[in-house]
């Protein structure tokens, strides 16, 4: 679902730079902790098993297909974006807040 979302506004991003005469000609990398999602995202040969998958999905690996998004596997460890989406311990709360630029004064 959060790969599906990121790709949306990806593509909606990738148009108004577009707009701005500002073209992306590579990929845009989108960084995922879910191996199974990349999985099908880059390869069809699940679709006999997935055919109950969302069209989402199909609309991520289409996009996948046409080289303008790119999944990566990324550890949940490394993911920044969790400290605003789960409850951390102090450790990796302090890890992630330094990583997005956060100090403490």
């Amino acid at each position: 679902m959060a790969v599906a979302a990121a790709a949306c506004q990806t593509v909606w991003m990738r148009k108004v730079l577009e707009e701005l005469l500002h073209e992306q000609n590579e990929a845009t990398q989108i960084f995922c902790d879910n191996m199974s999602a990349i999985a099908l995202s880059k390869n069809h040969v699940f679709h006999k098993q997935s055919k109950h998958i969302d069209t989402r999905y199909h609309y991520i690996r289409e996009l996948v297909n046409r080289e303008v998004i790119s999944v990566q596997f990324c550890r949940s460890e490394e993911q920044f974006a969790d400290i605003f989406t789960k409850p951390l311990g102090n450790e990796l709360f302090k890890v992630h807040r330094n990583n997005l630029g956060v100090y403490v004064l």
